[in-house]
This record gives C-alpha cells, structure tokens and sequence, in this order.
C-alpha cells in the first residue's frame, strides 16, 4: 500500500512546482511588458517636445532674419516730385560716359598737323607728323658751335610764322647731345649735323625729344616730330589735323 502511495505523492509534489514556475513566469513577463509600455511612451513624449522645440527655434530664426534684412535696408525719405526728377536727371548725366575724342587706348591721338609748345622758347610752332622719320627735326638757322664747361653747344637762330603774328626770330642755346650723318638725295656726300635736347608740350604728352639742327626754312613747318617721340605714347591720324588743339591753359600749368 505504501508502494502505491509514494509515486502518487511523488507526481503531486512535482506538478505543483511546475504550476508555481508557471505562474511565477507569467507574472514577470507582464511585468516586462508593462515596463516596456511605459519606456516606449516616455520616449515618444521625448520626441514630441523635441519636435515641438525645433520647430519654436526655426521660428525664431525666421523672425530675426527678417529683422535683419529690415535693419540692413536704408532708410527711405519721402522727397518732393520735383527733387527725385532732378536726382533722376543728374544720375542719368553721371552714368552717360564722357568720350574723350584726344584719347584712345589710352594713348594720345595725334592728326597729320600738331601745335606744339617749346619750354625753352615759350611759344607754340606748327609741326608735322612724321610716321615716316625716325628722328625730329628743328628749324635752324647760322647754326654756331661753341664750348662751354668742357661741352659742346649750339647757338642757332629759329625763325617760326605764328599764324596771325607774321615771323618771329629766336635765338636759342643748347648743349649738344651726338652728332648724326645725313644725306640728302640731291646731295652726294652725308652731313654733319649736331643733335639738341628740348622739352616739348603737345597736349596732354610733355616730353624731351631730340632734335636734328637743320634749315627747314623753306619748308612748312618749322618742326617735324618722327616715331622716336611719339611711339608707345601716341596713335596717328593721317586724315585729321590739330586734333589736340593749342591748349594755352595746360601750358601755363605745365611751366608753372
């Protein structure tokens, strides 16, 4: 009889430990859930107010950028009719360019004939420009060498018209700077024939050019100007004459 009730009591003993397991396992996993409800709920709250703050900041972002803009803009006056038409006008006037007709490429322009001023003689002469000659020539007449401190000088009479004030006659001094051979196509052998230094006054240029001492009394003009003075600084127009003028204003500034 005992026999019979040992493995009975056993099998008792062993399904109440499996219903206490049972039960125990099913507590904690509601546990767990719930918990878990709870850390997802949290963490969607979380979420939302961050939203909700990033939003409030991008408000505020627009909010100061056009406070920004409205600063950066000048202030606006309210002028009678009258006025803006005037503004108006002379802004129109300050936008059109002014071409300067003496200057291009930033070089100045030069015709077939020029007015050129002579600081040592102080007056103006008519000259040609000469695209063809390499050097200018002065006119000169009894062309005298003599030393003075140990160099060589020239004493040389200049007659030169002056449209309206008939002939003129100076007598210039110079030191000179080289001698040059020329040879004339009437003549057989080359010419001697001394080189001067002289500041010259054409427009808006004021050079030293050399000048060849010779008679150009029969000639035109008193004065040819060839590349060695013009070239890099000027442009020629053959077809036009005294483009740059007799500017006595200049001049006076120049001297003075």
């Amino acid at each position: 009889m005992l026999r019979r009730c040992v493995p009975l009591l056993t099998i008792a003993l062993l399904s109440g430990c499996t219903l206490t397991q049972s039960a125990n396992h099913e507590k904690t996993m509601n546990a767990i859930n719930t918990m878990e409800e709870r850390v997802n709920f949290q963490f969607a709250t979380m979420i939302q107010q961050i939203n909700e703050q990033n939003e409030y900041i991008a408000n505020l972002e627009k909010e100061l950028s056009s406070i920004s803009e409205e600063l950066s803009r000048p202030p606006v006056h309210v002028a009678p009719a009258v006025e803006t038409m005037v503004e108006e006008e002379e802004a129109i006037a300050a936008a059109e360019p002014v071409i300067d007709t003496k200057v291009a490429h930033g070089k100045v322009i030069l015709g077939e004939e020029e007015w050129v001023w002579l600081d040592s003689i102080q007056s103006f002469f008519k000259a040609r420009i000469d695209t063809g000659a390499t050097t200018s020539s002065l006119n000169a007449v009894d062309i005298q060498i003599f030393e003075r401190d140990g160099k060589e000088w020239a004493r040389f009479n200049l007659n030169h018209a002056f449209e309206g004030n008939g002939d003129n006659s100076e007598i210039v001094e110079a030191p000179v700077v080289r001698w040059v051979k020329v040879r004339q196509s009437t003549a057989e052998q080359a010419e001697r024939r001394p080189v001067i230094e002289a500041w010259v006054k054409l427009g808006q240029l004021h050079e030293k050019a050399q000048f060849t001492l010779a008679d150009r009394s029969h000639m035109t003009y008193p004065v040819l100007l060839g590349r060695e003075f013009f070239k890099d600084i000027a442009l020629v127009d053959v077809g036009k004459k005294f483009v740059q003028g007799m500017n006595e204003q200049q001049i006076q500034t120049t001297t003075n």
